[in-house]
């Protein structure tokens, strides 16, 4: 019998993008917003999420914009904003009607102790840090494939389009996650 395959990526659709987090980095850094997570993504971002870079390296390098902050003044920080968003409370009830994975640009350090409470009922769990590879890089999608029911259908969800093309290309249902969760919708009718 088929069973739906549920791909959600993390942040922004069962935990928050970090938006307040930045916020914090960049007033005591005294620069924009945007500034700060551009220098982030020129600098640090693919080295971070593949893990060729480790949570140190985030944290020396944030000390150049946020002087004297320590690894666990960060992680501190990180643990205030990093947050379960409504998504996160439907997956025990998901998972009894289609096999649901996490897909995630993300350091595990940060993610898995947030995940750890429905760890149970995860089929599988991808982070780009342990992977070595990040969305929207082909290699992390087959990757996450290697792990589905084969023939089984499944839907991607992820709250950025670029994100979406290669799960397109691997023949995945793809669905954008919006601010309003009207996506969950979307999730409950196909179960």
């Amino acid at each position: 019998m088929s069973r739906l395959q549920v791909v959600l990526d993390a942040g922004g659709v069962i935990v928050t993008n970090l938006p307040e987090l930045w916020k914090e980095i960049a007033e005591h850094a005294d620069l924009p917003i945007h500034e700060l997570k551009e220098c982030f993504n020129v600098q640090l971002r693919s080295k971070l999420w593949t893990g060729e870079s480790d949570e140190e390296a985030f944290w020396q390098w944030m000390t150049s914009y946020y002087p004297g902050i320590t690894t666990a003044d960060g992680r501190a920080i990180m643990a205030r904003h990093l947050r379960v968003l409504p998504a996160y409370h439907r997956i025990q009830a998901w998972s009894e009607f289609a096999d649901i994975h996490v897909l995630s640009n993300h350091r595990h350090e940060w993610l898995m102790p947030l995940l750890v409470p429905i760890q149970p009922y995860l089929t599988s769990v991808t982070i780009s840090s342990q992977a070595g590879s990040c969305k929207p890089s082909l290699p992390i999608y087959k990757l996450v494939q290697s792990k589905l029911r084969a023939q089984d259908p499944v839907v991607f969800v992820d709250d950025s389009e670029r994100n979406l093309v290669s799960a397109r290309e691997l023949g995945w249902k793809t669905l954008l996650a919006d601010e309003q969760g009207a996506w969950m919708g979307a999730i409950d009718v196909r179960l």
